[in-house]
């Protein structure tokens, strides 16, 4: 059955339009919160690097603080020593590509405690993976609580799944480093989440409660579009879906609670594009100081559908790391990916394809897509969602360059057909749940093991004081470079 499935005032519609809510035991939801908890606070002591790390400066995360003290002088540029080389000339003037939502916050923050100035990129990162897994277990919650599963199994499953997400997804590598390249990353992840949540609680609500889940998407939408603008894309064509669905009782309030915070939001980035680098779309490699990307995106393109079938084999290939013998036992670096007309690199970053890294959600992804085409599985408002994240996914995919942190963008689609497989899988779903809970802890496994070895041994990006004490916590000898 549909999760997604837009109640009715009467009875007698609901009945005929859709088969009813299993009543009784079945209704009860999954208790996942004081797992979720559990599970919170071990990603804080990993992020903090034991609760000891809080306060650090991460390479180039001042480059957020920098760019909301321009914002606060009514300009777009940002300090050349906090960008450094990741800096963009445009005109003689410095700028950075990132998205802006991270500076935003960093205005409250340095004005509530100044001494934090530069450094609060794990507080930041933290903050949007909590939302993230929060909003996750909200979606599995809801999801099985419509599956034809007994409620001991409904509660087993749902944890497991959390689990997974925790350890067994790209969530882990992003909280492990938040330097600038993950930092936004998260957080339009994270909200991206948030707002598949509240496109789930609109389409099973009415009156009041659908105007603050329509709010809530419009808001979550827009603050994804400004952490990513990869994230928030597929979010803007959700909006107009939700748009033409929305019923005429009370359809003023409930349009603008949809348009007008996601609208402005919009309005606002491509007025800071234009601003930054004279387009309204976006960044433009032309003005990057890096000659080697700058030069092979303006003669190649950034984005091209010649690398989908390339990056699809790297980013789900059934490459393993190396055994070894010391912690964390795996050793994950990067690996050599020459097509010198497709990619800028020579080599991949992708050190762990997501059928080890998240197994149990890319068999979870392929039986929900069964259920979306499937007829009668889902409806219209499903496939069509469906749709606009898997143009997110696309897009991932012909992107001119290959990184474990960019698995983050095809999770959205991966994540959206779990969720489907989840409440509408039926027997499918009974019959592969031990499936689904052996794959997860066969992925958490891995995954965090092979993180760990990234972190310590390869990521350039990881403050020499936290490898230092990772190093120490697994009673290992640096290694040396």
């Amino acid at each position: 059955m549909p999760l997604i499935r837009k109640r009715t005032d009467a009875p007698a519609r609901t009945s005929a339009a859709a088969p009813a809510l299993p009543k009784g035991p079945s209704l009860a939801a999954p208790r996942l919160v004081p797992f979720t908890l559990l599970l919170s606070a071990l990603l804080w002591l990993f992020t903090t690097t034991g609760g000891r790390q809080i306060f650090v400066k991460e390479v180039l995360g001042g480059a957020y603080d920098s760019q909301a003290e321009h914002f606060l002088r009514g300009d777009v540029d940002v300090d050349v020593d906090a960008i450094g080389h990741e800096a963009m000339i445009v005109n003689g003037h410095v700028r950075m590509y990132f998205g802006p939502f991270p500076a935003l916050l960093r205005i409250p923050l340095n004005f509530l405690y100044p001494a934090g100035h530069g450094k609060w990129s794990r507080i930041s990162g933290f903050c949007a993976g909590m939302i993230a897994l929060f909003a996750f277990a909200s979606l599995v919650r809801t999801a099985l609580r419509s599956s034809p599963l007994s409620s001991r199994m409904r509660n087993w499953l749902g944890n497991a799944c959390v689990v997974g997400f925790a350890l067994g997804s790209p969530l882990l590598l992003l909280l492990g480093n938040l330097s600038i390249y993950d930092e936004a990353i998260i957080w339009g992840f994270a909200l991206s989440l948030a707002a598949i949540f509240f496109v789930f609680r609109s389409r099973q609500s009415e009156g009041s409660a659908l105007t603050r889940a329509l709010l809530g998407f419009s808001v979550c939408a827009g603050g994804a579009l400004l952490s990513r603008v990869t994230f928030g894309a597929p979010l803007i064509l959700i909006a107009l879906f939700l748009a033409l669905g929305i019923p005429r009782d009370n359809r003023i309030p409930n349009l603008a609670a949809l348009i007008l915070p996601l609208g402005v939001t919009l309005i606002f980035y491509m007025c800071l594009s234009y601003a930054r680098f004279g387009s309204l779309t976006g960044v433009d490699f032309d003005y990057y100081i890096n000659p080697t990307h700058s030069e092979f995106a303006h003669k190649f393109g950034v984005f091209s559908l010649r690398r989908i079938p390339y990056s699809f084999a790297d980013y789900f290939s059934l490459r393993f790391p190396s055994p070894q013998s010391d912690p964390p036992f795996l050793a994950a670096d990067r690996h050599s990916y020459n097509y010198p007309s497709l990619y800028s690199n020579d080599f991949s970053e992708v050190y762990l394809p997501l059928p080890w890294c998240s197994g149990w959600l890319v068999f979870g992804a392929i039986m929900g897509i069964f259920c979306l085409v499937r007829r009668n599985g889902t409806n219209t408002f499903e496939r069509a969602a469906a749709m606009a994240f898997f143009a997110q996914f696309l897009c991932i995919l012909s992107f001119f360059l290959l990184a474990q942190r960019y698995a983050a963008d095809l999770c959205p689609f991966l994540i959206f057909c779990f969720i489907i497989f989840l409440s509408s899988g039926g027997a499918a779903l009974v019959r592969s749940r031990h499936v689904v809970i052996g794959l997860i802890v066969l992925s958490s496994v891995v995954n965090s093991l092979a993180t760990l070895s990234w972190l310590l041994d390869a990521d350039q990006n990881v403050p020499p004081e936290t490898r230092t004490a990772w190093e120490k916590l697994l009673r290992r000898h640096p290694v040396e470079k």
